[in-house]
């Protein structure tokens, strides 16, 4: 009889270790899911884009040396930066174009960062992505001096 009540005692133990085990595994998870934010584009070429997209997601067309003022909701990014993350971009500089594409890497964040994925076409011709909590012009923003101009 002491056998059995080991043996259930040490059953219920195990149990109670493996529920632990499990809702830790689930816990553990909860940052790792990518969470929905605005997305805002820049041009800073003196070619209007008709269209653009990132990930799949639209954005609205940008005027040459314009951009900041309208928002598209939503694209997702994961809530914690990912080592060699990187972003689709397709864009259109007229309606009748062939889109063009490009990968281009996003730079590390932190999770108190994220609120915005902001878009930048450079005038060199390179194309910038950035999560972020700020806008263009703000201290803090990622971009910087010559480039940062519109």
């Amino acid at each position: 009889m002491n056998h059995r009540l080991a043996s259930a005692a040490s059953l219920r133990r195990c149990g109670r270790l493996a529920m632990l085990a499990a809702l830790s595994l689930a816990m553990s998870g909860c940052g790792e899911e990518p969470i929905s934010v605005s997305m805002v584009g820049y041009n800073h070429t003196d070619v209007g884009i008709y269209a653009f997209e990132v990930n799949g997601h639209g954005g609205p067309n940008i005027g040459a040396h314009k951009g900041g003022g309208k928002f598209t909701c939503c694209v997702t990014v994961p809530r914690v930066y990912k080592p060699g993350m990187t972003a689709k971009v397709r864009w259109l500089h007229r309606i009748d174009d062939v889109p063009q594409e490009r990968i281009v890497p996003v730079p590390p964040y932190r999770p108190e960062d994220v609120g915005l994925l902001t878009l930048h076409f450079l005038r060199d011709g390179s194309i910038k992505v950035f999560v972020t909590m700020t806008l263009l012009g703000h201290p803090a923003y990622p971009l910087k001096g010559d480039e940062a101009r519109k």
